[in-house]
């Protein structure tokens, strides 16, 4: 792993709240993320602000990428391949919004975000409905 990733993971791992879980950590930064994308997604010419949330949520979606290819990653083998895939789709359109500036590029991002936030919001017990959200991001993933 890089010096630069592993800064990145300490930094990501740090900012875990006292007694929060690690789902509930990657759902808040999601949203985090999405919340900034879509504040300049509403704002015309902030061109510093749009290239900085693009960025940010690329950063997260690094870690992501470090930690789906982690050997101790538990996470099922077809679910880490999904989640790969859409995050190649995240870098993707995020070249492209950055160098087209194009606002209405950001809203499948913001729309990425909030969904699989939502899927870690849901407890564990609750497979059937991570399973619909697995097929639907795999198609999702696979038409990049």
């Amino acid at each position: 792993m890089t010096t630069t990733a592993s800064k990145m993971i300490e930094t990501y791992a740090s900012a875990q709240s006292e007694g929060e879980s690690l789902r509930d950590t990657e759902a808040r930064a999601l949203l985090n993320c999405a919340a900034r994308m879509e504040k300049v997604q509403k704002e015309s010419g902030n061109m510093q602000g749009y290239i900085d949330a693009i960025r940010h949520n690329q950063q997260l979606w690094t870690i992501f990428q470090v930690s789906l290819g982690e050997a101790d990653n538990k996470l099922p083998k077809e679910l880490k391949v999904t989640l790969l895939n859409l995050s190649r789709f995240v870098d993707k359109v995020s070249l492209r919004a950055q160098t087209e500036y194009n606002p209405g590029l950001l809203s499948s991002l913001i729309d990425i975000n909030r969904h699989i936030a939502a899927g870690l919001s849901v407890k564990p017990k609750a497979e059937a409905a991570m399973t619909a959200m697995h097929e639907h991001y795999q198609a999702v993933a696979t038409s990049a």
